[in-house]
This record gives structure tokens, sequence and C-alpha cells, in this order.
């Protein structure tokens, strides 16, 4: 009999079943060992009552009888993530749920009290979460003040886990503004650093100059330099290699004299400069650390740098020290204020003082230019680098551009370019840019495999040039760029090309289309005659009841080799769905078994017909992994109009 509620409710009854699964994760201590012995069936439904400590011993038996513990991770990772439908992550057959859970679950413990009635962690005290999660932690995340706990006597060996493990440390904004008295959380930067295996780091805004200045030092290989900018003449001046102590940790002197700064060496400066490596305290006693750390301080070194700057940072102390960074094989430098010209050029300057001394290993390259930048002056600075991505920004008010590029010069030399991946993203609408440098860019990178461009027109001269001069493309980005004029180059381009992925996004593909078939057949046409083709993205070019046509890219008997479609948010109606997958269903036998096509459907109003939307997608499991979400398409309408 039900029991009813004080409410008049009837009150949900458990079963047998859920009542003896229950008991069974109750007394885990005393079963673990015979749990080996339950039905298959009976294994799968204890999982997800039992914490996290139970579920990582058991999960060799779960392996031993054919099956995963891959599902309860997953969910307790969208448990702890409430944005994990925005994650790339979740499109993904494996994406080892286990270890981004556990990397979370290690955060959750370590900054947070209240972790809620989570039955993946209960009767389980914090100390047993951190020494469960630390092991899979390879991304370190410093959001707060609370981070200083791993300095304690209680958590040391927790530290030292993290110091084998951990491969990233991020920084992030979070965190308040550097004061140069954390000593706690200074010798935990210094234990990752320079005693660990950190070799990337990620900064936020939040941290001062001192700190800044602090880590960037790992950016230098194998000598120690002092760069300085003199104010006087605008030029930059490297000083000659120093010694250091074994241990890194020396203090350095202050300024000697008013308006001036000190040489390394600690004499008084003759003319008006600013050494900036020395001037802040970039380098600490070895008395903070040791004994902690024992007799001897290495030095770490750091591979890849993404650092949230200002035009002054940038200015006063990215640029200056830039020519020394030779460990750096990654650079990432992100800022959301305009760059004067004078900065830019200084950065470029910098940027190919670095490229041009022997032993830099600088490959991979982001930054931000203006509108009017020349992008082959930028790559002629870097002509090594392989990964270059550029975010355009408005130039400044009164900007002229000082970048020259060999090209205005009329140099006879032609440059080819080590470029193998380009990425150029402008946030302010669809912009012009040089689109003499940028075509020049491509024309002279004959390894050019991965072009992402965001926010650029005109779309035909690029096309163009792909086709003539990029053989060697294998995946083509355009994003916001439109396409509705370039209907003749896209089908050239896919006739004299060997892609791999084509991404059309927010592209108006159809908007000037009187006949939308009559480009679709063209288009399907060129896609099927392309062998190399494994993935076609199409989001958000409101193809609606037109996506009934690329059904037909699976017909007859060459049919197209893509392994992924999507079609996400393209107001795909249920009617419209039903009318694609009864088409392709036509073509099923020409889909090869062995190949499940990932077909994308999220962010598509298919809530207006929930019968519909049934059956389209019951037509289209057999052959389709399918992508899908239970977006509401009324409410975000509605939620539009509001802010109309």
């Amino acid at each position: 009999m039900a029991k009813v509620e004080s409410g008049g409710k009837p009150a949900s009854v458990e079963s047998l079943v859920q009542l003896c699964l229950k008991g069974t994760c109750h007394h885990m201590s005393v079963l673990e060992d015979r749990i080996a012995e339950l039905p298959d069936t009976l294994l799968k439904d204890l999982l997800p009552h039992l914490n996290i400590v139970y579920l990582d011993r058991i999960e060799p038996v779960v392996q031993s009888k054919g099956m995963t513990t891959s599902f309860v991770w997953e969910s307790i990772f969208k448990d702890l993530v409430k944005t994990w439908r925005c994650r790339q992550m979740v499109s993904q057959p494996t994406c080892g749920w286990k270890q981004r859970t556990m990397e979370r679950l290690f955060h959750v413990a370590l900054y947070t009290h209240n972790r809620g009635d989570k039955k993946y962690l209960s009767d389980l005290t914090e100390q047993t979460v951190l020494s469960l999660t630390v092991t899979y932690v390879q991304t370190l995340s410093v959001v707060s003040r609370k981070v200083c706990r791993l300095a304690s006597e209680d958590l040391r060996p927790i530290l030292s886990t993290l110091e084998r493990g951990v491969g990233c440390l991020k920084l992030l904004d979070r965190w308040g503004p550097w004061t140069g008295v954390e000593t706690d959380l200074l010798y935990i930067l210094h234990r990752l650093l320079d005693h660990g295996s950190v070799k990337e780091v990620e900064m936020g805004r939040c941290y001062g100059l001192d700190l800044q200045n602090w880590i960037t030092t790992r950016c230098r290989r194998t000598e120690r330099v002092a760069p300085y900018l003199n104010h006087n003449s605008g030029d930059v001046s490297v000083a000659g290699p120093s010694t250091e102590p074994h241990c890194s940790y020396v203090s350095v002197p202050g300024p000697q004299c008013s308006g001036a700064s000190a040489t390394e060496g600690g004499g008084p400066c003759k003319r008006r400069r600013i050494i900036w490596l020395s001037d802040m305290p970039t380098e600490f006693p070895c008395d903070t650390f040791l004994p902690k750390c024992g007799p001897i301080c290495p030095k770490g070194e750091i591979n890849l740098l993404d650092m949230q700057v200002t035009p002054f940072e940038i200015t006063n102390v990215v640029s200056p020290s830039l020519p020394s960074w030779l460990g750096l094989h990654t650079l990432h430098l992100h800022n959301e204020r305009l760059f004067k010209d004078s900065d830019l050029l200084l950065l470029v300057n910098s940027l190919q003082a670095l490229c041009s001394t022997p032993g830099c290993r600088l490959r991979d390259l982001a930054m931000a230019v203006n509108y009017l930048t020349p992008v082959d002056a930028v790559v002629e600075a870097c002509p090594s680098v392989t990964s270059l991505s550029l975010d355009i920004f408005p130039p400044s008010p009164g900007s002229c551009n000082k970048l020259v590029p060999k090209r205005a010069l009329k140099c006879a030399k032609i440059t080819e370019f080590a470029l193998e991946k380009l990425c150029l993203r402008s946030y302010h609408g669809k912009v012009l840019i040089d689109m003499e440098g940028f075509l020049s860019v491509l024309k002279q990178a004959p390894y050019l495999s991965i072009l992402h461009v965001s926010g650029i027109h005109p779309a035909s001269p690029i096309l163009n040039t792909l086709a003539e001069h990029n053989k060697s493309l294998k995946s083509l980005m355009l994003d916001n760029i439109n396409l509705a004029s370039s209907h003749y180059e896209i089908l050239h381009l896919l006739e004299n090309s060997d892609l791999q992925d084509i991404c059309f996004k927010d592209c108006q593909l159809l908007d000037k289309c009187k006949i939308k078939e009559d480009f679709l057949t063209a288009f399907v046409t060129s896609l099927k005659g392309l062998p190399t083709l494994q993935s076609l993205a199409l989001p958000e070019n409101r193809l609606a009841k037109s996506v009934k046509d690329l059904a037909e890219l699976f017909s007859g008997n060459t049919p197209s080799t893509i392994q992924k479609l999507d079609l996400s948010s393209n107001y795909i109606l249920p009617a419209d769905l039903l009318e694609f997958s009864t088409q392709l269903r036509l073509h099923k036998r020409s889909l090869q078994p062995s190949r499940t096509l990932v077909l994308d459907l999220r962010l598509n109003p298919l809530d207006r017909d929930q019968d519909v939307k049934q059956e389209a997608l019951r037509t289209l499991i057999p052959f389709c992994h399918i992508l899908t979400d239970n977006w509401d398409s009324g409410s975000t309408m509605a939620d539009h109009i509001s802010v109309m």
C-alpha cells in the first residue's frame, strides 16, 4: 500500500531491488570482495549508487565482465559542470570521463566546503577525496586563496603528488591582485614550476607585474639576460648573459638613483632607462623556501605561455623581455584594449628578434592586430612559426600603421613561410582587412593545412587563392562570412582541393538563391566528388526545409565518404527532419555498415512536434549516431523577443 505524505500526495515507494542496492552500498566495506558474484545487470544498476572510492576500486571487476564505469563518471561530470552542453567534449564518444571528473572533483574538494548531498561523495572526508583524485589532476586551476592550503603540513603530500602529475597551471582572473606577500602561494608555484613538471602556464589579468615577471623568467632556456627599454631612443636592448648561483632564488637590488634603475650588477645607471626584470622582484631569496625545498632549488622551464595582457604590459613587460624567451614553443597573448601603432611595432620587432636568435623554438603564436595591419608583415617577422592566430581589432584613433611588409619595399626575394595553421578572427562584425597582404601569405604558404577565417570579407578572393595555391589544405572553417555571392568560387575550390574537414558557419549560403535547390544540387555533387572529405559542418545557415537535399550526399554508386554532418542551428522543424530521414533511409544501403554517420541536430526547434520528431529519430537511429538536446525553442524565442 502506497504511503501518503502530509500534503496528500502519494510518496514514492522504493522497490525491493532499490532497497537491496542501498543496503549493498552501505555495507560495501564488507561486501566489496564479493562484488564479482553479483549478476551483470545488478552490478550495472549498483554502480550509480556508489561513492567514488568504491566506484574506483571495483572498476577492474566491472571491466573483467566486459562492462564499463564510463557512463557513471559522465553522469557525475554533468552534475558537477552545469554548462556541459556547451562543451565540445560531449560529442566525443570517448573523452576520458573518469579523468575529467576526478580532476573536477579535486578542485571541488580544494575550493569548496559545501559539497551538497552528493551520493558519489557520501561518507568521504575532504582528505580522502583529495588523496584519491589528485593523481588524475593534469591541469591545476588557481581560483582563490584557498589554494594556499596546499602549503600546509597536512596537504604537503598532496602538493608532492601534484608536482609529479600537473603539466598545466592556470592562474585564473578570479584571484585578487598580487601584492607580493603571499609567501604560501609563491611557495606552491615554485614547487610546481621549478621542482615539478609544469611546462604550460595560463595567466589571467589580476596578478600584477611582480608575479608576471617572476613567472616569465621561466620562459628562458639557458642564458640569463636583462632586457630593457630605452625610453630615449625607443629601441630594445638586451644585456649580455649573466651568471647565477646554483639555486635560482637570489635577491635583486632595487634602484640606485632617483629616476633610474640599477644594472643587474648593482651599479648606478648612466642614462634614463627601465630594466624591468631587475627593477621588480623577479627572484626571491633562497631562505624563503629553504630548507623546505632541500639544499638545491632547480629552475623550471615554461614551454607554453598563455597570457591576458594590457597594452602597458605588452610595451613594458612582454616586448622588452621577449627576445630572451628561447624556451617557448607556444605564446598566446590576449588583450581587450586597443594597441597603439608604436606598441604593435615594438611587439613585432621583439618577435623578430626572438625568431632570428639561434635556438628559438617558437612555433605557435597568437596575438592581436588591427584592421590595417598587413598580415604578411607579421608572418615575415616570424617565418619559422607554423601556427599563427590573429585577433583583429579596430585601429586606435589616428592609426596609420607603421608595419611595412617586404612586398611594399619591392624586395626581390620571395619568402616561403612554414605556416601549417592560420587563423584570422574579427569579433567586430564583417570587416575589410589588408586583403593583399593576406593573399600574399596564402600564396607563400605551401604547407598550409588548416585555415580558419572569421568576420572578414570579401570571400571570393580567398576561395580563389586557396584553389590555386594551397593544395595541402585539409581543413577549412569560414565563420560569419557572407558566401551568398561566392557559389562559383566554392564549387571551384571543392573541385580543386583535397579537403577533409569543411565548416561554413553563419555564412548565409542560401540567402541569394531564388531556387535553393539549384545551388544545393551542384554543391552536393561537388562534395560527393571529394573522396577525402570526412566532416561537413553547416551550422547557422537557415537550411530549414532545404535540409532534405543534403540526403543526396549518400545516394548513388559513389556516395560521399562524410563521417560527420553538423546541421545544428538551422531552424530545422520536425517535419523537415522527417523528410530528410525518409530520403536518407532510401539511400541507407549506400552507407557503409562499418561507418556510423555522426549527425549533429542540436539547437534546432525539434520540440515543436514531439511525435514527428520521435518518428524522424527512429528512422535515423539504425545508421546514425545522433547528437541532440532538449532545447526549448519557445523559451528561447520569448527571451529573444523580450530584449528586442
